[in-house]
């Protein structure tokens, strides 16, 4: 299934129900199957481009319905299904047994529940009246009465293409804990942890254990999907390491995927992908987005509803573009494909370019999340509200009991929060359409990364070696970070690296702001005064509140910035 409703007849009025519906017919969800426990309704919609079974009913009234891409015990399908309603109990529930990005709702013995897989790769949306549950921001947002902004979460999007916790960028609007499974009684929802545990010592194991170990647990997740698509599956193809792995292993599982490249004639990502279509003589798809037609500023507000739709409001790169995004999205998602996404391959890599010792939460913040400057914001920011905010949540994302983390508590934040909450909503966006998966965001993945010594992920020296044991031919050709993935890593890599990795977080929090200062603003025409006008006829006028619109030399902070002003906009804030 694609999107979901889950509500509780008595807690929302049917007014707000019908507004729910309404917006999701909008998104392009429509015809869902429903199902009632207890005064609850349940709503599964089907994808809206290449339908999957995810809905099975048994004689006693028990079913199990699945939104996103579900496999458990390597089942997909209906099959997945009806093996997990065998199973199920909260008390046998093993985060090993599960795959895929999901949200699971099911009854068995008159008890209904709702589960996200392991890590979380889903959102769920819930309004403050606790009476309505969806799969979509917009839904439970047009079903939520007297909405009023979130500053905090606000400043998040803008700032770091996400709102992170529970947080969303409207108070009344917000978004389950991803480790917890509910369920749903006459009095309301009962939390259950999933009691995900994680070791962060290192696997003293030589390398090439290390790798056969994980080269084995990645073919283990890849090869059930490759049996049920075969060659019905999609996958992206770039200069770097995430792509090139996801190649190899869909290759030695047995799928020749459909290939992809995005990007101008001469980017680096198009020279490389080429040159490895040609040299494995497969066909390779190169779509370049600048080449799409150019609307007229007429009709520029009509694709910007459909990109505000179809996106659920507000993704990370935010809604004004010319279509491409959503017709490349729509085009991949056809035919019935299995769309696979490389992203989370950096839990095999040093993501944060920090070096091996211990750092603090607030070091953490400092160095990978201070992409803004108080030079473009207004009053209303508090720098030292926000950060505290965020030190919070990080805290509570990585169950840590102090400020102080350890090295390997450090690599955790990559999953645990920037997985968590930066590609769920993205993932949320492209299940609806079709079967997609980001393989590599994955409980049992995630935790042997966490076991492997930071020594073998710099550099991508862990990566590059898992790339070679797939697949030695791919693992030869040159990429976008200078060298061969086969090859030593060219000492002048390694210095450029070590600069990064060694530059103290006091001074990282400032990068951006300098970067910022010294910029010049390149101003897309998506975002020209003549395209914008129609939309915005009296400017920008909430988001004026919050930043000097004026001083910003960020174009993709700028796109964001609209995107919330057509949010609010949209809810007449």
């Amino acid at each position: 299934m694609g999107d979901f409703i889950l509500y509780h007849k008595d807690r929302i009025s049917p007014r707000q129900v019908a507004d729910a519906f309404s917006c999701l017919a909008e998104q392009g969800s429509e015809n869902p199957v429903s199902v009632e426990h207890d005064g609850y309704r349940v709503a599964f919609f089907p994808k809206q481009i290449s339908p999957a079974q995810n809905f099975t009913l048994q004689e006693n009234g028990d079913f199990c319905g699945s939104s996103g891409t579900f496999i458990y015990k390597s089942l997909m399908g209906e099959d997945a299904l009806r093996a997990l309603l065998q199973d199920f109990t909260i008390e046998a529930y093993n985060p090993e047994d599960y795959g895929g990005i999901f949200t699971v709702i099911l009854r068995k013995n008159n008890r209904l529940y709702l589960l996200t897989d392991p890590l979380g790769g889903n959102r769920v949306y819930e309004n403050d009246q606790q009476g309505l549950w969806s799969s979509s921001f917009l839904a439970a947002a047009t079903a939520t009465n007297n909405l009023s902004i979130n500053k905090q979460a606000l400043y998040e999007y803008i700032f770091q293409e996400t709102t992170y916790g529970r947080d969303t960028v409207f108070k009344e609007v917000s978004c389950l804990d991803s480790l917890k499974i509910f369920e749903f009684t006459k009095d309301g929802p009962v939390v259950h942890d999933k009691n995900l545990t994680f070791d962060f010592r290192e696997n003293s194991a030589p390398l090439d254990d290390l790798v056969a170990q994980t080269v084995q647990m990645l073919q283990d997740a890849v090869k059930p999907v490759s049996e049920i698509f075969g060659n019905k599956i999609r996958t992206a193809l770039s200069g770097g390491y995430d792509s090139r792995l996801m190649l190899a292993l869909l290759k030695a599982c047995g799928s020749t995927p459909g290939v992809y490249v995005y990007g101008s004639n001469d980017s680096p990502d198009v020279t490389v992908a080429r040159t490895i279509s040609n040299g494995e003589d497969f066909p390779l798809d190169h779509i370049n987005k600048a080449d799409y037609p150019v609307p007229s500023p007429g009709g520029y507000a009509q694709i910007i509803q459909d990109n505000f739709y179809a996106l659920d409001g507000l993704p990370g790169e935010g809604i004004f573009d010319f279509g491409a995004n959503m017709d490349t999205r729509r085009k991949r998602s056809g035919h019935g494909h299995m769309v696979f996404n490389g992203g989370g391959g950096e839990i095999f890599r040093n993501f944060f370019y920090l070096p091996d010792r211990n750092f603090t939460i607030t070091d953490l913040i400092n160095s990978f999340y201070s992409r803004y400057t108080t030079a473009f914001c207004q009053d209303e920011f508090n720098e030292q509200d926000y950060r505290a905010a965020l030190h919070g949540k990080l805290k509570i994302a990585l169950g840590a009991k102090a400020d102080r983390l350890n090295r390997q508590q450090v690599e955790y934040a990559y999953p645990a929060f920037r997985l968590r909450y930066w590609t769920s909503r993205d993932n949320n966006n492209n299940t609806r359409l079709g079967p997609y998966l980001t393989p590599f965001v994955s409980y049992a993945l995630t935790k042997q990364a966490l076991t492997i010594p930071l020594a073998l992920k710099n550099h991508g020296i862990f990566q590059a070696e898992l790339i070679k044991a797939i697949s030695p031919a791919l693992a030869a050709y040159h990429s976008d970070y200078g060298y061969p993935f086969d090859r030593q890593i060219p000492t002048k890599i390694k210095i450029k690296n070590n600069l990064t990795y060694f530059r103290p977080p006091s001074l990282r929090r400032y990068s951006y702001a300098i970067q910022h200062r010294m910029g010049q603003l390149t101003l897309p025409k998506t975002l020209s005064p003549e395209y914008l006008a129609p939309v915005f006829p009296d400017g920008l006028p909430v988001m004026s509140r919050y930043f000097k619109i004026h001083k910003i030399k960020d174009a993709a902070l700028l796109g964001r910035i609209h995107t919330l002003e057509y949010l609010f906009r949209h809810f007449k804030l």
